[in-house]
């Protein structure tokens, strides 16, 4: 009797409905471009309005020494969304960069897992053309286009930005991976009225802030367990070691970023001191949703064990090369001391000296051999991977709007940017507008005495002298370019131009074809090609050379029309 009720209980537990399997948790990535860590309330700034972030400092990990591995806002990101570092991506630079297929994305990992996947993008540096919208459902990037320009501002406001999201959030409300950019921080300064206080760049962040205040708000009202970081991709200088803005040196003044994690694991108002990197975050998020192992890296759980120490940390910037033909610089940080590879290296110990002023290279010589020893071998196990391709006129248009020099890409003087740190500013400062072609021409030429190897300054010279009449006088100015190993085609185009101009046909169709093995894809090049080939009334070549130039959108309808008249 006893066993039949043993079995009967058995057999009743059985059949018993089982309960509700508990949601897959979610994941908010916030990134805050170009937010310094001592601009927020909770890393020590009292003149910050950040009661948002703050919020969530108190309700999980604040980790006080976290760095990006670039200064750049594009190969930053792509660092955190692929847990790579930019050697092993390639992605080292705006503009003229785009990830390639390779690399596993947290959105595609995410997504494979069963979530949702969306991204709302505030700034036009991470515009879907650059490749990191792969494994989003929704890549929300869409900005406005103003009255009188043929292309779309650079970037929008984070309120704008959280309107998008949280109109997404309500319509999907299961599991989810959310990324939210906001640009506001990043240069030109322009905060909402209500915001303004006459401090712009605080003005900005607390803008910011409040939108991530209301998109906080409504997450935490879904369902389900979640993960919440928020970040930003660099700092920003403000005259500290000579640099405004951010992209030219590797100081912690625009390494150093805020990261805040509240969710499981993350204990409620804990402080790391541990060194982490953001490409941490990956591994991270990789771990907290059960796709351990899918994503490279080290959580940053690491980092809150007892005893955790920090490893080494890599950071770089190839912008003084790419923009400005100088010397690219990397760093390694590790025991302590943080060593800048360049051509004047520098060694600080970070413990005794968090502005980096003081320079040990020549007291501890030692030590500096030993790290950039460690920074060589890290460098050969990460490889050396580059994805650049040709910016088109609209992107580096779009980009200098945003304060971004955008160079050519070639070899110039090889000079240490600490040499360099006012011409860096002056060239800055001459972008223009300009009354006329001959106030830009002797802007450029003062610039080019100053740095005559500097290929960005000499293809600008030459493109006012072009566009003045000066054709004859634009000429080695363009082949000092194109000798300095440019990669994009605008050299080739304007050597080109001016060469068809002085009705040197044969040489402009030699330049021209030369340009496409550095950029094949440029409709411009094809184009001009055409117009050579139409000219020598050569015409099955000049409609293959059209039919080429269509293929870019830069040339598309010049190219249309030209094809439709020959045909």
């Amino acid at each position: 009797m006893n066993r039949l009720l043993v079995l009967a209980c058995a057999l009743l537990a059985a059949c018993a409905p089982k309960p509700p399997a508990e949601p897959a948790p979610s994941v908010l990535i916030v990134t805050i471009d170009t937010l310094r860590a001592d601009r927020v309330g909770t890393y020590g700034d009292d003149k910050a309005r950040t009661p948002a972030m703050d919020g969530l400092a108190k309700a999980g990990v604040v980790f006080e020494r976290a760095f990006t591995p670039v200064p750049i806002t594009l190969p930053a990101h792509v660092s955190l969304m692929t847990g790579l570092l930019p050697p092993a991506h390639g992605v080292r630079g705006n503009g003229s960069f785009v990830l390639g297929s390779g690399p596993a994305t947290l959105a595609e990992v995410m997504k494979k897992s069963g979530r949702q996947t969306a991204a709302f993008i505030g700034g036009f540096p991470l515009s879907r053309r650059f490749g990191l919208s792969r494994g989003f459902d929704v890549y929300d990037d869409s900005v406005t286009k103003a009255d009188g320009v043929n292309y779309d501002f650079a970037e929008r406001r984070a309120d704008v930005v959280v309107e998008r999201a949280l109109a997404w959030l309500v319509a999907n409300p299961g599991p989810s991976f959310v990324w939210v950019h906001l640009f506001d921080p990043h240069a030109p300064y322009d905060p909402p009225e209500a915001f303004r206080t006459g401090d712009p760049y605080r003005d900005e962040i607390a803008s910011a802030d409040a939108s991530l205040g209301r998109l906080i708000s409504a997450w935490d009202a879904r369902a389900g367990k979640s993960l919440v970081v928020v970040t930003s991709d660099h700092g920003e200088a403000f005259g500290e070691h000579g640099e405004w803005s951010h992209s030219l040196f590797v100081y912690d003044t625009t390494l150093h970023v805020p990261l805040i994690v509240r969710g499981k694991g993350f204990e409620p108002g804990r402080k790391s001191q541990v060194s982490v990197s953001l490409v941490d975050v990956a591994a991270t998020l990789a771990e907290f949703t059960g796709s351990t192992g899918l994503m490279p890296g080290v959580s940053l759980t690491s980092a809150l064990k007892p005893g955790a120490v920090g490893r080494p940390l890599y950071a770089e910037t190839l912008s003084p090369r790419l923009d400005f033909g100088w010397s690219e610089l990397r760093s390694w940080r590790a025991d302590g001391f943080k060593w800048i590879r360049a051509p004047k290296p520098e060694l600080f110990s970070l413990a005794d000296d968090r502005g980096e002023e003081t320079n040990l290279v020549s007291t501890d010589p030692k030590r500096g051999r030993v790290l950039d020893g460690a920074l060589s071998t890290a460098l050969t196990t990460m490889g050396e991977k580059s994805a650049a391709q040709t910016a088109d006129p609209e992107t580096v248009e779009r980009l200098r709007s945003l304060g971004y020099v955008q160079g050519t890409g070639g070899k110039g003087s090889g000079a240490d940017p600490k040499d360099n740190v006012e011409l860096a500013k002056r060239i800055a400062q001459a972008a223009g507008p300009f009354k006329d072609w001959d106030e830009a021409i002797v802007a450029y030429r003062s610039l080019v005495k100053l740095d005559p190897e500097n290929p960005l300054l000499n293809l600008r010279l030459a493109d006012a002298l072009l566009r003045s009449g000066q054709v004859e006088a634009s000429l080695p100015h363009f082949a000092r370019v194109i000798r300095s190993g440019s990669n994009t085609a605008d050299p080739y185009v304007g050597q080109g131009t001016a060469l068809a101009q002085l009705n040197r046909l044969k040489e402009a169709r030699a330049v021209l074809e030369s340009g496409l093995k550095v950029a094949p894809a440029s409709g411009q090049l094809h184009f001009n090609l055409g117009e050579i080939a139409r000219i020598e009334g050569r015409q099955s070549d000049a409609i293959r050379e059209f039919e080429a130039a269509t293929a870019d959108p830069a040339t598309k309808e010049r190219a249309k029309a030209r094809l439709a008249t020959l045909r």
